[in-house]
Protein backbone atom coordinates (compact mmCIF):
# COMPACT_ATOMS: atom_id res chain seq x y z
CA UNK A 1 0.00 0.00 0.00
CA UNK A 2 1.44 3.19 -0.98
CA UNK A 3 0.59 5.97 1.70
CA UNK A 4 1.54 9.66 1.28
CA UNK A 5 4.03 11.28 4.17
CA UNK A 6 4.66 14.69 5.34
CA UNK A 7 7.29 16.40 7.54
CA UNK A 8 5.97 19.00 8.65
CA UNK A 9 7.74 21.87 11.13
CA UNK A 10 6.02 24.11 13.29
CA UNK A 11 3.43 24.56 15.60
CA UNK A 12 0.65 21.81 16.23
CA UNK A 13 -2.14 23.77 14.85
CA UNK A 14 0.33 24.62 11.80
CA UNK A 15 1.20 20.70 11.08
CA UNK A 16 -2.66 20.22 11.09
CA UNK A 17 -3.48 22.64 8.61
CA UNK A 18 -1.04 22.01 6.21
CA UNK A 19 -2.03 18.00 6.03
CA UNK A 20 -5.24 19.31 5.97
CA UNK A 21 -4.19 21.18 2.70
CA UNK A 22 -2.03 18.67 1.76
CA UNK A 23 -4.87 16.05 1.73
CA UNK A 24 -7.16 18.66 -0.04
CA UNK A 25 -4.86 19.20 -3.31
CA UNK A 26 -3.96 15.25 -3.22
CA UNK A 27 -8.05 14.58 -3.71
CA UNK A 28 -8.59 17.88 -6.25
CA UNK A 29 -5.29 16.09 -8.48
CA UNK A 30 -7.18 12.64 -8.46
CA UNK A 31 -10.89 14.41 -9.03
CA UNK A 32 -9.23 16.41 -11.98
CA UNK A 33 -7.07 13.97 -13.58
CA UNK A 34 -8.24 13.53 -17.45
CA UNK A 35 -8.80 10.18 -18.58
CA UNK A 36 -5.84 7.47 -18.33
CA UNK A 37 -6.96 4.46 -20.90
CA UNK A 38 -4.88 1.00 -20.75
CA UNK A 39 -3.32 0.71 -24.44
CA UNK A 40 -2.91 -3.01 -25.51
CA UNK A 41 0.93 -2.30 -26.07
CA UNK A 42 1.33 -1.49 -22.20
CA UNK A 43 -0.31 -4.96 -21.44
CA UNK A 44 1.96 -7.00 -23.56
CA UNK A 45 5.29 -5.72 -21.74
CA UNK A 46 3.89 -6.43 -18.55
CA UNK A 47 2.97 -10.14 -18.67
CA UNK A 48 4.51 -12.70 -17.20
CA UNK A 49 4.51 -16.50 -15.55
CA UNK A 50 4.29 -18.46 -19.03
CA UNK A 51 2.23 -21.79 -18.74
CA UNK A 52 -0.48 -23.82 -20.47
CA UNK A 53 -3.67 -22.30 -21.54
CA UNK A 54 -7.10 -23.51 -19.17
CA UNK A 55 -8.34 -26.16 -22.18
CA UNK A 56 -4.61 -27.62 -22.48
CA UNK A 57 -4.16 -26.98 -26.30
CA UNK A 58 -1.07 -24.19 -26.07
CA UNK A 59 0.81 -22.34 -24.00
CA UNK A 60 0.21 -18.33 -23.09
CA UNK A 61 1.46 -15.82 -20.69
CA UNK A 62 -0.88 -16.48 -17.45
CA UNK A 63 -0.36 -13.30 -15.37
CA UNK A 64 -0.37 -9.41 -15.87
CA UNK A 65 0.71 -6.70 -13.10
CA UNK A 66 -0.79 -3.28 -13.84
CA UNK A 67 0.29 -1.20 -11.00
CA UNK A 68 0.97 2.49 -10.06
CA UNK A 69 -0.26 3.53 -14.14
CA UNK A 70 -2.61 6.10 -12.71
CA UNK A 71 -5.40 4.25 -14.97
CA UNK A 72 -8.87 5.26 -15.16
CA UNK A 73 -10.02 2.61 -17.21
CA UNK A 74 -8.49 -1.17 -18.26
CA UNK A 75 -11.22 -2.09 -20.57
CA UNK A 76 -8.31 -3.27 -23.04
CA UNK A 77 -7.69 -5.91 -20.36
CA UNK A 78 -10.44 -8.07 -22.05
CA UNK A 79 -8.42 -9.00 -25.02
CA UNK A 80 -6.13 -11.33 -23.17
CA UNK A 81 -9.05 -14.45 -22.42
CA UNK A 82 -6.06 -16.61 -21.55
CA UNK A 83 -5.29 -14.10 -17.61
CA UNK A 84 -5.45 -15.64 -14.45
CA UNK A 85 -3.91 -13.95 -11.96
CA UNK A 86 -4.16 -9.80 -12.81
CA UNK A 87 -2.45 -6.90 -10.08
CA UNK A 88 -4.33 -3.27 -10.98
CA UNK A 89 -3.58 -2.10 -7.33
CA UNK A 90 -2.10 1.44 -6.97
CA UNK A 91 -4.52 3.21 -10.09
CA UNK A 92 -7.86 4.93 -10.20
CA UNK A 93 -10.35 2.27 -10.80
CA UNK A 94 -13.71 2.33 -9.67
CA UNK A 95 -16.06 -0.85 -9.50
CA UNK A 96 -17.85 0.11 -12.71
CA UNK A 97 -14.20 0.28 -14.48
CA UNK A 98 -13.26 -3.12 -12.89
CA UNK A 99 -15.89 -5.17 -13.69
CA UNK A 100 -14.33 -5.27 -17.31
CA UNK A 101 -12.27 -8.17 -15.70
CA UNK A 102 -15.49 -10.34 -15.55
CA UNK A 103 -15.38 -10.69 -18.80
CA UNK A 104 -11.76 -12.79 -18.18
CA UNK A 105 -13.09 -15.91 -18.44
CA UNK A 106 -9.89 -17.84 -16.69
CA UNK A 107 -9.69 -15.51 -13.72
CA UNK A 108 -8.44 -17.19 -10.55
CA UNK A 109 -7.31 -14.08 -8.93
CA UNK A 110 -7.63 -9.60 -8.89
CA UNK A 111 -5.76 -7.60 -6.86
CA UNK A 112 -6.38 -4.12 -6.29
CA UNK A 113 -5.35 -2.48 -3.41
CA UNK A 114 -4.95 1.11 -3.79
CA UNK A 115 -8.00 2.37 -6.03
CA UNK A 116 -11.74 3.80 -5.94
CA UNK A 117 -13.35 0.84 -4.96
CA UNK A 118 -16.61 1.26 -2.63
CA UNK A 119 -17.64 -1.90 -3.28
CA UNK A 120 -16.51 -5.30 -3.83
CA UNK A 121 -19.54 -6.30 -5.41
CA UNK A 122 -18.12 -7.60 -8.80
CA UNK A 123 -20.47 -9.65 -11.46
CA UNK A 124 -20.29 -13.59 -10.78
CA UNK A 125 -17.28 -15.35 -12.21
CA UNK A 126 -16.86 -19.17 -12.70
CA UNK A 127 -13.27 -19.31 -11.35
CA UNK A 128 -12.30 -16.32 -9.14
CA UNK A 129 -11.09 -17.76 -5.80
CA UNK A 130 -8.63 -14.53 -4.44
CA UNK A 131 -9.80 -10.69 -4.03
CA UNK A 132 -7.93 -8.36 -2.40
CA UNK A 133 -9.12 -4.77 -2.33
CA UNK A 134 -6.96 -3.52 0.55
CA UNK A 135 -7.26 0.28 0.88
CA UNK A 136 -10.06 1.28 -0.94
CA UNK A 137 -13.00 2.89 0.37
CA UNK A 138 -15.37 -0.17 0.68
CA UNK A 139 -18.36 0.10 3.56
CA UNK A 140 -20.38 -3.07 3.04
CA UNK A 141 -19.97 -6.92 2.08
CA UNK A 142 -23.89 -7.41 1.07
CA UNK A 143 -23.55 -7.43 -2.81
CA UNK A 144 -19.83 -9.63 -2.45
CA UNK A 145 -20.75 -13.16 -3.67
CA UNK A 146 -18.17 -15.84 -5.87
CA UNK A 147 -19.21 -19.22 -5.83
CA UNK A 148 -15.39 -20.45 -5.83
CA UNK A 149 -13.97 -17.72 -3.54
CA UNK A 150 -11.53 -18.84 -0.87
CA UNK A 151 -9.91 -16.01 0.00
CA UNK A 152 -11.52 -12.21 0.55
CA UNK A 153 -8.54 -9.59 1.72
CA UNK A 154 -10.58 -6.12 2.39
CA UNK A 155 -8.26 -4.52 4.74
CA UNK A 156 -7.96 -0.86 5.41
CA UNK A 157 -11.54 -0.13 4.39
CA UNK A 158 -14.71 1.55 6.00
CA UNK A 159 -16.56 -1.56 6.85
CA UNK A 160 -18.97 -0.60 10.31
CA UNK A 161 -19.83 -4.18 10.05
CA UNK A 162 -19.75 -8.27 8.46
CA UNK A 163 -23.10 -8.20 6.18
CA UNK A 164 -22.54 -11.17 3.85
CA UNK A 165 -25.62 -12.39 2.19
CA UNK A 166 -25.26 -15.32 0.08
CA UNK A 167 -23.26 -18.03 1.42
CA UNK A 168 -19.89 -18.89 0.50
CA UNK A 169 -18.80 -22.47 1.56
CA UNK A 170 -15.68 -22.23 -0.06
CA UNK A 171 -14.33 -19.04 1.95
CA UNK A 172 -11.08 -20.20 3.82
CA UNK A 173 -9.17 -17.11 4.54
CA UNK A 174 -11.32 -13.80 5.14
CA UNK A 175 -8.80 -10.58 5.95
CA UNK A 176 -10.66 -7.50 7.37
CA UNK A 177 -8.40 -6.13 9.43
CA UNK A 178 -8.25 -2.51 9.99
CA UNK A 179 -12.19 -1.37 9.34
CA UNK A 180 -14.93 -0.22 11.57
CA UNK A 181 -16.10 -3.21 12.69
CA UNK A 182 -17.60 -3.08 15.66
CA UNK A 183 -18.81 -7.35 16.30
CA UNK A 184 -18.94 -10.18 14.87
CA UNK A 185 -22.49 -12.21 13.63
CA UNK A 186 -22.67 -15.66 13.53
CA UNK A 187 -20.15 -16.48 10.86
CA UNK A 188 -21.56 -19.33 8.25
CA UNK A 189 -17.94 -20.61 6.57
CA UNK A 190 -17.58 -24.19 7.54
CA UNK A 191 -14.17 -24.43 5.73
CA UNK A 192 -12.70 -21.19 7.18
CA UNK A 193 -9.05 -21.59 8.28
CA UNK A 194 -8.02 -18.30 8.85
CA UNK A 195 -10.08 -15.09 10.27
CA UNK A 196 -8.24 -11.87 10.84
CA UNK A 197 -9.79 -8.70 12.19
CA UNK A 198 -7.21 -6.67 14.04
CA UNK A 199 -7.67 -2.99 14.67
CA UNK A 200 -10.75 -2.83 14.95
CA UNK A 201 -13.74 -2.17 17.78
CA UNK A 202 -14.92 -5.47 18.30
CA UNK A 203 -15.48 -6.49 22.18
CA UNK A 204 -16.26 -10.14 22.26
CA UNK A 205 -15.69 -12.74 20.40
CA UNK A 206 -19.12 -13.72 20.50
CA UNK A 207 -19.98 -15.06 17.00
CA UNK A 208 -17.15 -17.57 15.90
CA UNK A 209 -18.88 -20.61 17.64
CA UNK A 210 -20.03 -22.15 14.10
CA UNK A 211 -15.92 -22.30 12.61
CA UNK A 212 -15.09 -25.78 13.16
CA UNK A 213 -12.38 -25.53 10.61
CA UNK A 214 -10.84 -22.72 12.22
CA UNK A 215 -7.15 -22.72 12.51
CA UNK A 216 -5.50 -18.86 12.62
CA UNK A 217 -7.44 -16.37 14.87
CA UNK A 218 -5.48 -12.61 14.70
CA UNK A 219 -8.07 -10.09 16.63
CA UNK A 220 -4.90 -7.82 18.19
CA UNK A 221 -5.80 -4.23 18.79
CA UNK A 222 -9.83 -4.91 19.73
CA UNK A 223 -10.88 -3.93 23.04
CA UNK A 224 -11.67 -7.53 23.61
CA UNK A 225 -12.52 -8.32 27.03
CA UNK A 226 -14.52 -11.17 26.82
CA UNK A 227 -13.42 -14.46 25.61
CA UNK A 228 -16.65 -15.99 24.94
CA UNK A 229 -17.63 -17.82 21.35
CA UNK A 230 -14.66 -20.63 21.95
CA UNK A 231 -16.01 -24.63 22.12
CA UNK A 232 -14.65 -28.31 22.43
CA UNK A 233 -15.50 -28.33 18.05
CA UNK A 234 -13.41 -26.10 17.21
CA UNK A 235 -10.58 -28.86 17.70
CA UNK A 236 -7.75 -27.29 14.72
CA UNK A 237 -7.89 -23.80 16.04
CA UNK A 238 -3.74 -23.99 16.81
CA UNK A 239 -3.21 -20.10 17.31
CA UNK A 240 -4.85 -16.63 18.88
CA UNK A 241 -3.31 -13.07 18.59
CA UNK A 242 -5.04 -11.52 21.36
CA UNK A 243 -2.35 -8.51 21.31
CA UNK A 244 -3.02 -5.16 22.67
CA UNK A 245 -6.74 -6.66 23.76
CA UNK A 246 -8.61 -5.42 26.77
CA UNK A 247 -8.33 -9.33 28.75
CA UNK A 248 -7.84 -8.57 32.01
CA UNK A 249 -8.41 -12.25 34.52
CA UNK A 250 -7.36 -15.67 34.06
CA UNK A 251 -10.77 -16.14 34.28
CA UNK A 252 -11.34 -15.12 30.59
CA UNK A 253 -8.19 -16.93 29.66
CA UNK A 254 -9.44 -20.05 30.96
CA UNK A 255 -12.15 -20.12 28.45
CA UNK A 256 -9.69 -21.14 25.78
CA UNK A 257 -9.02 -24.64 27.38
CA UNK A 258 -11.67 -25.98 25.24
CA UNK A 259 -9.41 -25.77 22.32
CA UNK A 260 -7.37 -28.98 22.72
CA UNK A 261 -5.00 -28.27 18.97
CA UNK A 262 -4.00 -24.88 20.61
CA UNK A 263 -0.39 -24.39 20.98
CA UNK A 264 0.40 -20.56 20.16
CA UNK A 265 -1.18 -17.67 22.03
CA UNK A 266 -0.57 -14.09 21.51
CA UNK A 267 -1.40 -12.07 24.77
CA UNK A 268 1.55 -9.18 24.75
CA UNK A 269 -0.18 -5.97 25.94
CA UNK A 270 -3.27 -7.01 27.57
CA UNK A 271 -3.78 -5.99 31.20
CA UNK A 272 -3.60 -9.45 32.24
CA UNK A 273 -0.12 -9.17 31.10
CA UNK A 274 0.68 -6.14 32.26
CA UNK A 275 -0.17 -4.05 29.68
CA UNK A 276 -2.68 -1.28 29.00
CA UNK A 277 -4.88 -3.39 26.56
CA UNK A 278 -4.26 -0.91 23.43
CA UNK A 279 -1.45 -0.09 20.94
CA UNK A 280 1.55 2.11 22.51
CA UNK A 281 3.22 3.47 19.39
CA UNK A 282 6.29 5.35 21.22
CA UNK A 283 6.75 1.92 23.44
CA UNK A 284 9.20 0.09 20.98
CA UNK A 285 11.12 -1.59 23.44
CA UNK A 286 9.28 -4.57 24.56
CA UNK A 287 9.33 -5.78 28.21
CA UNK A 288 9.59 -9.55 28.73
CA UNK A 289 6.91 -11.14 30.34
CA UNK A 290 5.72 -11.80 33.61
CA UNK A 291 7.44 -15.48 34.44
CA UNK A 292 4.19 -16.27 37.09
CA UNK A 293 1.50 -15.43 34.71
CA UNK A 294 3.52 -17.58 32.13
CA UNK A 295 3.41 -20.37 34.53
CA UNK A 296 -0.20 -20.05 34.87
CA UNK A 297 -0.87 -19.83 30.86
CA UNK A 298 0.82 -22.92 31.04
CA UNK A 299 -1.00 -24.68 34.16
CA UNK A 300 -4.15 -23.75 32.34
CA UNK A 301 -3.51 -25.02 28.94
CA UNK A 302 -0.63 -27.39 29.18
CA UNK A 303 -0.37 -27.76 25.32
CA UNK A 304 1.06 -24.63 24.57
CA UNK A 305 4.33 -24.83 23.23
CA UNK A 306 4.50 -20.97 22.77
CA UNK A 307 3.45 -17.92 24.15
CA UNK A 308 4.09 -14.15 23.00
CA UNK A 309 7.37 -14.94 20.91
CA UNK A 310 9.01 -17.20 23.17
CA UNK A 311 8.95 -21.43 23.17
CA UNK A 312 7.92 -22.47 26.72
CA UNK A 313 10.87 -24.40 28.38
CA UNK A 314 10.87 -27.01 30.45
CA UNK A 315 10.93 -25.18 33.75
CA UNK A 316 7.74 -23.30 33.03
CA UNK A 317 6.21 -26.81 32.35
CA UNK A 318 7.50 -28.13 35.46
CA UNK A 319 6.48 -25.19 37.75
CA UNK A 320 3.18 -24.83 36.24
CA UNK A 321 2.99 -28.77 37.45
CA UNK A 322 3.70 -27.51 40.88
CA UNK A 323 1.18 -24.44 40.48
CA UNK A 324 -1.54 -27.13 39.54
CA UNK A 325 -1.35 -28.90 42.81
CA UNK A 326 -1.09 -25.60 44.32
CA UNK A 327 -4.45 -24.66 42.80
CA UNK A 328 -6.25 -28.02 43.23
CA UNK A 329 -5.44 -27.70 47.67
CA UNK A 330 -6.35 -23.85 47.58
CA UNK A 331 -9.32 -23.84 44.42
CA UNK A 332 -8.81 -21.05 41.49
CA UNK A 333 -10.50 -18.24 43.04
CA UNK A 334 -13.07 -17.72 40.79
CA UNK A 335 -15.34 -15.78 42.64
CA UNK A 336 -12.62 -12.99 43.23
CA UNK A 337 -11.65 -12.69 39.74
CA UNK A 338 -15.35 -12.52 38.87
CA UNK A 339 -15.28 -9.54 41.03
CA UNK A 340 -12.55 -8.02 39.82
CA UNK A 341 -14.32 -7.81 36.31
CA UNK A 342 -17.92 -6.56 37.14
CA UNK A 343 -16.06 -3.78 39.46
CA UNK A 344 -13.65 -2.81 36.06
CA UNK A 345 -16.80 -3.03 34.05
CA UNK A 346 -18.52 -0.33 36.06
CA UNK A 347 -15.45 1.69 35.88
CA UNK A 348 -15.69 1.41 32.12
CA UNK A 349 -19.17 2.33 32.20
CA UNK A 350 -18.42 5.08 34.58
CA UNK A 351 -15.37 6.91 32.59
CA UNK A 352 -17.67 6.74 29.25
CA UNK A 353 -20.46 8.16 30.90
CA UNK A 354 -18.62 11.31 32.03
Amino acid sequence: MLKSHFNLVGTDSESEEEVFEAEVVEESVKEELPPRLLQRSEVCTRLSMLGKTASGDGYTFLKCKLVGMRMTSIDAIRCYKHIMFLDVSNNYLDLHALQVITQLPNLILIHADDNRLTSAGLKQMRYLQVIIFNNNQITSLEDVFQEQLSTLELGFNKLTKIDFKPKMPTMRVLDLRNNLITEIPPLEFPRLDSLYLAGNKIKTLTGIELLVNLRVLHVRNNPIRYLDGFNENQTKLQYINLRNCRVTTLRQVKKMKVLKALDTIVLKGCPYMGGAGEEDPENKEEEEDDPQIRVELVATMPRLKRINKTAVTSEEREESKELLMQWAEEGEKDEEEIENEQQQGEEEISNAED
